[in-house]
């Protein structure tokens, strides 16, 4: 009778153990807006979509190579990356912006007096081009925008070059990062967001150009902008179809996704664009 009860106490330990550490252990949830407008295009367009952490330096392979199908993560549209890719009408306005620590904001106020700081961007980034531009010789760069900012938290760098849309997000009251702040009218660049697929991928973007007018025109971008406080940052999306104009060699890429049912995302984690959420 006493071996009964020990093995049951020792069943029910080792049950009530089991559901804890799975309760302690449940993954974060991906969210953000560029994570659920991809949600929402996938959904209009009658496909699934799955998200792949990326380096934001090795974009390029991991689309090239099949790893992923969209670059849909804040990538700011350029010249070279028109050549590059084929690349979605624009989404969201941003800017290229210097975040510094609330400490330093008397040292650093001026393109003139930063030029001797140690700045941290994103290898592969818009910011890694600032720092080109201005001629930047002190600079370190990391694996995302997020690692930037901790170098500058931790003061191992004195400025951070990332997004406006990161920026306003993390130097606000309630984040860990209060006490960072932007420098004032210090603006590099002011840019666009855009969804990049492989150049011969004309028929995928095309969808997804169609998708995103229609989320306009039904208020859902707006509502979902709104919901991440970027309401203000979104572009008109004005765009007509133009997939019965489209070549076989077009559609190729389009059909690829139809036919394997859903197209993946390469994203890197920043706020509010994807992030994870306990």
């Amino acid at each position: 009778m006493k071996k009964k009860i020990i093995v049951t106490l020792l069943l029910c330990i080792i049950t009530l153990t089991s559901v804890f550490a799975f309760a302690g252990c449940q993954p974060s949830e991906l969210i953000g807006f560029d994570i659920e407008l991809a949600k929402l295009v996938a959904n209009d367009l009658g496909v699934d979509v799955k998200f792949q952490l990326i380096k934001w330096g090795s974009k390029e392979t991991e689309l090239s190579s099949k790893n992923i199908d969209l670059i849909w993560n804040g990538l700011t549209i350029n010249d070279e990356r028109k050549q590059q890719f084929c690349i979605s009408t624009p989404y969201m306005n941003n800017k290229q912006i210097a975040i510094i620590r609330k400490s330093d904001s008397n040292k650093y106020t001026s393109l003139e007096n930063i030029k001797n700081a140690k700045f941290a961007y994103e290898e592969g980034s818009a910011g890694q081009d600032v720092a080109k531009a201005n001629g930047f010789t002190k600079v370190a760069g990391l694996k995302a925008q997020m690692d930037a900012l901790m170098e500058v938290k931790a003061g191992t760098s004195d400025i951070a070059l990332v997004d406006s849309v990161l920026g306003n997000f993390y130097c606000s009251a309630d984040t860990s990062f209060s006490n960072l702040m932007i420098i004032p009218d210090l603006v590099f660049a002011v840019e666009q967001y855009g969804i990049a697929a492989r150049k011969s991928d004309v028929g995928t973007i095309d969808k997804i150009n169609t998708s995103l007018a229609k989320l306009q025109a039904n208020g859902e971008l707006a509502k979902l902008a709104e919901k991440y406080g970027l309401k203000s940052e979104l572009c008109d999306v004005s765009y007509e179809s133009k997939w019965d104009t489209l070549t076989d060699e077009e559609k190729a890429g389009w059909n690829y996704i139809v036919e394997k049912g859903n197209f993946v995302v390469g994203y890197t984690l920043y706020a509010p664009i994807a992030y994870e959420e306990d």
